[in-house]
């Protein structure tokens, strides 16, 4: 698994901000499912697996360059940390702290089979050993060493909070090895 922490996509480069892809919706869910084939569904950070609302996510950040070695297969909690401004910001289910007892992918492991339990957020944050809330900082050398949280908060948006509940309802049904 790759390593997994904090960080942030350029803003100029988000889609939401008018910024034209070169290729038709088709062309990309083309490439989509290619990537989606090759990584076998499975997020490269996490580890976890799933035929529903997956990520193929661009390395580099920009959303042009669909080239293979620039894409890559993540989950929504992962992408969500590594987009952590989205996360943080936007979607307000993100929080990020100084400390933890885990690395950040294990944080992801452990939040996705704890949240499956019905665990509440103070109880998993506590078993983490997350301490030192912060805010976040559009600042790649500040969220490097950070760790994410992603809450019970409801996201802003509706696809998000579905991404979500089907990654926890999947959990209940994987038995995880750590």
């Amino acid at each position: 698994m790759k390593k997994l922490s904090p960080s942030f996509a350029n803003p100029e480069t988000w889609r939401d901000n008018n910024v034209p892809e070169k290729i038709t919706k088709e062309e990309w869910r083309k490439i989509r499912h290619k990537i989606l084939n090759r990584d076998n569904y499975t997020c490269q950070y996490c580890g976890f697996k799933a035929e529903k609302w997956q990520i193929v996510h661009h390395i580099d950040g920009n959303p042009n360059n669909n080239e293979d070695n620039n894409l890559e297969v993540v989950c929504p909690m992962c992408n969500l940390i590594h987009h952590s401004g989205q996360g943080c910001v936007v979607q307000g289910v993100v929080d990020l702290y100084k400390k933890s007892n885990y690395s950040q992918n294990e944080i992801i492991q452990i939040t996705r089979k704890t949240r499956a339990e019905n665990k509440p957020d103070h109880e998993i944050i506590n078993y983490l050993g997350l301490e030192k809330k912060v805010p976040f900082k559009m600042d790649i050398k500040y969220l490097k060493n950070l760790y994410g949280f992603i809450t019970s908060r409801k996201p802003a948006q509706e696809w998000t909070q579905k991404a979500l509940e089907y990654g926890y309802n999947a959990a209940k049904e994987t038995k995880w090895k750590w």
